[in-house]
This record gives C-alpha cells, sequence and structure tokens, in this order.
C-alpha cells in the first residue's frame, strides 16, 4: 500500500469520525416534553417516592394488624425438698397461654390501621398532583423564557442589520450619524436584555431540575410551545366530580373512618381481656394438669378520658371535611373564573390585534428604509411590537397555568 492510499484512507477515517461526533447530540442540547419531564418526576421526584414510602408502610402495618397475637410459654425446673423427712424430688412446670383479643376492640383495631393506609394512598395521589402542577409551572416558564429569549435574538438581529443600513447611508450622506448612534444603543440594550434573560433561564432550569432530584443534565431545554385550545368548561360538573373522587376529599374521609373506628374501639376497652392457659405442674405431691382463663377488669381505668378525646377528634373531622369541600368548591369556581378570563385575553390578541402590529412593523420598517418616517417612529412601532408579543406570550402562559390550577383543583384532567 503506497504512502497516498494510506494519507487517503486515513483521512476518511477522520472525516466519518468527525461526522459521527456532529450527528450525536449534546447532552445540553437535550429537549424534554412534558409528559417526558412528568414520567421522570413520578419515578426521581423526593416527595412522591417519600409518600410512597410512606403508603408501603401503612400498608405492612396493615397486613401486621390482622395477625393473632403470639402465644406465652412458661417453663420452670426445681427441686422440692419434704417436710418430714430428708430428701426430695425433682419438679417442673409448663404453661401455654394465648391471649385472645376482644372482638369487640380486634375489629376496630384492624379497621383503623386499614384507613390509616387508605388515607396514605389518597394523600400519595395528592401529593403526586401538586408535584405535577409545580412541574407544569416550571416547564411553561421555560417555555415562557425560551419564546422571550427568540424575540430578544429577533430584535437584536434586526436592529443590529438595520444600524449596518444606516450607518453606509449615513456615510453617503442620506441620514445623520445619530440615527446610527441610536439603533447601536437600542442593540445593546436588546443584548443586554437578552444576557439577564439568559441568566433567568439557568435559573428556572435549576429549579425545574430540583423537582426530578437532578435527573436532566446542565443546560437542558424543554420542547413544545405555548398554546390554547378551546375548552368546555362546566363548573357544576366539575365540582361534583370532584367532591365524589378528588384525593384530598377521600383522604379526609379515610381520616373520619379512622377516628370513628378509634371511639369505637376505645369503647371496647372497657370490656375485659381474656387468655386461655394450659398447663402441667409435677409439684411434690403429683401431677397439676387443667387450664385456666385470665380476664383483665378495667377496674381502676374505664377509659373516659380516652373516648372524650376520641370522640372530639371524630367531631373535628367532620368540620374539617366540612372545611375541605368548601375550600374545593370554591378552588374549583376561582380557576374556572381565572381559565375564562385568560381566554377572552387572548381573544383580544387573536383576534386581529397580533396581525395589526406585525402589519405596522413592517409599514414602519419600509417607510424608513425609504425615509418617509423618522428613526423615532420606526422605533417606536417596533417596540410597540415587541410588547404587544411579550404581553401575548404572557397571555398564553396565564391560561396554561390557570388550567393547570384547575385540574389539580378538580382532581383529573381535563380535555
Amino acid at each position: 500500500m503506497t504512502k497516498l492510499n494510506i494519507l487517503l484512507k486515513t483521512t476518511a477515517i477522520a472525516i466519518l469520525f468527525a461526522v459521527s461526533l456532529a450527528a450525536v447530540p449534546s447532552a445540553q442540547d437535550t429537549a424534554y416534553t412534558l409528559k417526558e419531564i412528568i414520567s421522570i418526576a413520578l419515578e426521581r421526584n423526593p416527595r412522591i417516592a417519600a409518600g410512597a414510602m410512606e403508603a408501603e408502610a401503612r400498608e405492612s402495618a396493615y397486613q401486621a394488624s390482622k395477625k393473632l397475637i403470639n402465644p406465652q410459654v412458661d417453663f420452670g425446673l426445681g427441686r422440692a425438698g419434704y417436710h418430714d423427712r430428708p430428701g426430695g424430688r425433682r419438679t417442673f412446670s409448663l404453661a401455654v397461654t394465648q391471649p385472645i383479643e376482644s372482638p369487640f376492640k380486634r375489629r376496630h383495631r384492624i379497621e383503623i390501621e386499614k384507613n390509616a393506609w387508605e388515607e396514605s394512598l389518597q394523600s400519595q395521589a395528592f401529593r403526586t398532583m401538586e408535584a405535577v402542577f409545580d412541574i407544569k409551572l416550571g416547564f411553561y416558564s421555560l417555555l415562557l423564557l425560551q419564546e422571550r429569549e427568540a424575540l430578544l435574538k429577533r430584535i437584536a438581529g434586526s436592529v443590529r442589520e438595520m444600524e449596518a443600513l444606516v450607518r453606509k447611508r449615513a456615510e453617503l450622506g442620506e441620514v445623520k450619524h445619530l440615527d446610527a448612534i441610536k439603533l447601536q444603543v437600542e442593540a445593546l440594550k436588546a443584548e443586554n436584555e437578552l444576557a439577564a434573560l439568559q441568566a433567568e433561564i439557568e435559573q428556572g432550569r435549576e429549579n425545574l431540575n430540583v423537582l426530578l432530584d437532578n435527573a436532566l443534565p446542565p443546560g437542558f431545554k424543554v420542547s413544545g410551545k405555548l398554546d390554547s385550545r378551546p375548552v368546555s368548561l362546566d363548573a357544576d360538573a366539575l365540582v361534583d366530580r370532584a367532591l365524589a373522587g378528588h384525593p384530598l376529599i377521600r383522604a379526609e374521609v379515610s381520616r373520619l373512618e379512622q377516628r370513628r373506628h378509634n371511639v369505637l374501639f376505645v369503647k371496647g376497652q372497657r370490656f375485659p381481656d381474656f387468655a386461655l392457659t394450659g398447663f402441667n405442674d409435677s409439684g411434690l405431691d403429683g401431677v397439676n394438669r387443667g387450664v385456666g382463663i385470665t380476664l383483665s377488669i378495667p377496674l381502676w381505668n374505664f377509659r373516659s378520658a380516652e373516648l372524650a378525646e376520641a370522640l372530639s377528634l371524630s367531631r373535628m373531622s367532620e368540620w374539617e371535611i366540612g372545611a375541605a369541600r368548601s375550600e374545593l368548591v370554591r378552588d374549583i369556581r376561582n380557576c374556572v373564573r381565572r381559565v375564562r378570563l385568560a381566554e377572552r385575553t387572548l381573544s383580544v390578541y387573536t383576534a386581529g390585534l397580533l396581525r395589526q402590529v406585525e402589519e405596522s412593523l413592517t409599514i414602519a420598517e419600509v417607510s424608513y428604509r425609504e425615509g418617509e418616517i423618522s428613526l423615532l417612529d420606526f422605533l417606536d412601532s417596533q417596540r410597540t411590537y415587541n410588547s404587544v408579543l411579550g404581553d401575548y406570550y404572557q397571555a398564553l402562559f396565564a391560561w396554561n397555568v390557570e388550567m393547570a390550577a384547575l385540574e389539580k383543583a378538580a382532581g383529573a384532567a381535563i380535555q
């Protein structure tokens, strides 16, 4: 093989290697959709993971509560001496005692653990809904910042392009040099705003990544666009559905049932507990075998204080359920009103305002190039366009956030 062939082969390999490296996206350039981020959060979010462990512990406690009480075995060895003569004999005793829990207590004790487990499951569901809402808020915030970043980049690029054109015209004496300086100042302002916005984007990434236990690489991006869709909102239907199945309400109901069973459990403690014992006792005079029953009589402590506390907690839960339902109804209706207000705000932009400011900016740019309007008029038109477009993005962000808040309040997705 000649040196030329070796050189050509080496060059081809280097080119292929460079192309392959260029084809592999950087981890920092990876864009994640909202669905992907929520999926990661369900696995990595610390609060969700902690809630899952709590629910698992509650389930284990419930399963353990159904088991019987362990028996007690008493065994003894000794030597007994005769009273009327020297000597004696070896003795031993064996007794097996099985505590038997009162049925007035056992069923309610088990139900208390079951209700505690069910409450933890509903609390976990609500905790997940809160985490998803926080993630949506962070996701939409990053989308808004990315839209503003793209807008500022377009502004800076447009102003720089206009500055170069005006500078050439100023050199030809067609316009004042002051116009080029003003445009340069506008470009610098846009670039400074862009730098500040990029720092804000970095902070938004960190805030969102914390909710994912820092599972995403630094410099990640979010994929998607701020948008809205027509939705049919029936406040009464949303309220009815939420009152029947919202995790927050179901958790309160489980807590109420737990406390009601606790009242019955305390009342059950007023009945005697008993234990069944079988024994075999070998003494000096022979062997004594038999069975016995042990009763624990609640003579000195009739559980009056415990019962009063349990009744108070049960009544408190009833009031808490009423308060939770009232707050849920209020939150849903307020969210529906805010979504409708956001829809009306968006309609102002989509009905023609965006198109009008775009046409106005185009006309102003052409007019300035042809010398029909002043630089100040052109800059004013550009600022108006940028302000309206920024407000439109903010309105889209508000609609998405209000919809996420409504879904959280309603306890279900809204199509």
